[in-house]
């Protein structure tokens, strides 16, 4: 180290008046309690609604309490701001200022419209950023030179950027949504054909908002999925049930709609359901280990899998199926599927428990019912249904839902308007328990309370600490917070952008001190947003 340069600056939870800062009072989140922390606020904000769950040692409230909770959770969020930013969140992953305000002067339906009908905005901006980064989005392997992204980091890099910077974000979010629906997992695909999993992505992006039927027949011939769950393993000598099984559990239906006669039936429809062969070519003679690698790396790259039934496979005998008889073949499946009411409801009531709040009433998903019937099962006209009702917009839903880990991060680069390469997101990522392409299994991501614990929560503050401090301790230049001309405007603001200023009097006291101690704006802007980023305020959404 020279003489007159700066010694690194500790990390900012080695730092002991941070690390108070960190562990006092309602500002900031303890690590041991952050859960409890997180669902006693979704409890005191929605007495109970969303992701919260009953405490069995709480005491039973009053009829008439529980009449007034009832009667409080209906009421519409009554701030035109706090309702803007409520929709971004999760239509979307939040907004800035400028889009909240803008959003707040608009109706119901415009701004349900000004999100749904996005193949009509401009995503140029978003377009240039992904190809001057030049992801690698199709080769295994690091290269010769060892200098090649490793694929999966830039696969997850590449679906961030386009969460953090589109101009669409209900299109990253219906991705998202349908990523932990019909599920697939990288590490079952195998990293050879990792790829698969980008154009199952796309799959998503490009049918996200289309007719069920659709998307439900494409994903059945999809790349990824049909490896997944082993279609392309199927005969009609030993049919494989784990995809038929799926798509009427998991996909449809739902639990009780089915017999496993059904399960067995639907099988043999879809024997003989193939991919186009992988082909090996022989690698030129006199290479070395390393360069056979690579020429079979680049082989991989190449691999355009295509669907093709595979004829003598297949069973083409009379099935019955869900009461009806005839020579089914998959996409018969998937039609007769869609003819059950049992799957309009199944597919509503999650779509609005991914976008409002988890166990709606029956007159909820009955009104969605009908949308579903009427527009010939159109996701589009389903979501925007969700997000013009009453129930959307009441105390109920408002910061019902716990963040996952892709919300949390992706929510904070856009609140507050930062800059990043998401380079470092694979190990972040990990120690949050979410990996972008990689489900827990078939079923998806649990979601609720479940992403924090005393671990995974500590996998946030590492993530904060991290990205905001990612070069020997010196912060990241944070623009929305570091223009503000006092210590008590930096929170103000930080506050506004990141929990609707929705925090007590003492905390936001906590904050104003411990902003006092920072002369240097950017430090002080990216403390404020570490703290406030790490308050149980911050993991509702």
């Amino acid at each position: 180290m020279q003489e007159n340069e700066p010694a690194p600056r500790p990390r900012l939870l080695q730092r002991p008046t941070t690390r108070r800062a960190l562990l006092a009072g309602a500002a900031t989140a303890a690590a041991g309690g952050t859960a409890a922390a997180v669902i006693g606020l979704a409890a005191n904000a929605n007495g109970g609604g969303g992701d919260s769950r009953s405490n069995s040692q709480a005491e039973s409230p009053t009829p008439d309490e529980a009449k007034l909770a009832t009667e409080r959770l209906k009421q519409p969020i009554s701030d035109p701001k706090h309702r803007a930013a409520h929709l971004l969140r999760r239509a979307g992953w939040g907004g800035t200022l400028a889009q909240i305000e803008e959003f707040a002067a608009l109706s119901r339906e415009e701004a349900a419209s000004r999100l749904i009908d996005y193949d009509t905005v401009d995503n140029s901006a978003l377009n240039a950023r992904i190809e001057k980064a030049a992801f690698n989005l199709t080769t295994p392997g690091r290269g010769l030179d060892g200098r090649r992204p490793p694929l999966l980091r830039d696969m997850q890099r590449w679906w961030l950027t386009r969460m953090s910077y589109t101009a669409r974000p209900l299109e990253e979010r219906i991705t998202y949504i349908w990523h932990g629906l019909l599920t697939s997992q990288v590490t079952q695909i195998g990293p050879q054909r990792a790829k698969m999993m980008v154009t199952q992505n796309e799959l998503f992006r490009s049918h996200g908002l289309g007719q069920y039927d659709l998307l439900l027949k494409a994903i059945g011939k999809d790349p990824a999925m049909m490896v997944y769950l082993n279609t392309i393993e199927s005969t009609k000598e030993h049919p494989n049930e784990n995809y038929p099984r799926e798509l009427m559990e998991l996909y449809s239906m739902g639990e009780g709609n089915y017999t496993e006669d059904d399960v067995r039936e639907s099988a043999r429809a879809f024997t003989g359901w193939r991919l186009n062969g992988f082909v090996r070519e022989q690698p030129p003679p006199g290479l070395s280990e390393r360069e056979r690698d690579e020429f079979l790396n680049q082989l991989w790259a190449k691999y355009e899998p295509q669907f093709r039934l595979a004829v003598r496979e297949h069973d083409s005998g009379t099935k019955t199926f869900l009461g009806r008889t005839g020579n089914f073949d998959g996409d018969d499946i998937v039609s007769i599927i869609m003819e059950q009411p049992a799957t309009g409801r199944f597919i509503t009531t999650r779509l609005f428990s991914e976008l409002a709040y988890r166990n709606p009433d029956e007159s909820a998903v009955d009104k969605l019912v009908e949308v579903w019937d009427s527009t010939g099962h159109s996701v589009k006209e389903v979501v925007r249904a969700i997000l013009v009702s009453d129930e959307f917009y009441s105390n109920r839903a408002y910061r019902a839902h716990v963040r996952s880990p892709i919300e949390f991060m992706v929510g904070a680069v856009r609140a507050l308007e930062i800059e990043t390469d998401w380079m470092n997101v694979e190990q972040t990522a990990q120690a949050m328990d979410q990996r972008l392409f990689e489900p827990p299994s078939v079923a998806g991501w649990p979601g609720g309370e479940v992403w924090l614990s005393s671990g995974t929560f500590f996998g946030r503050v590492n993530f904060l600490d991290s990205f905001l401090y990612p070069r020997g301790g010196r912060p990241i230049p944070v623009p929305a917070l570091m223009n503000q001309p006092t210590a008590e405007a930096t929170v103000d603001e930080a506050l506004r952008r990141l929990v609707d200023e929705d925090i007590s009097a003492d905390s936001r006291e906590s904050l104003y001190a411990y902003a006092h101690t920072l002369s240097n704006p950017q430090d002080r802007a990216a403390a404020v947003a570490y703290l406030v980023l790490a308050s149980p305020e911050y993991q509702l959404i």
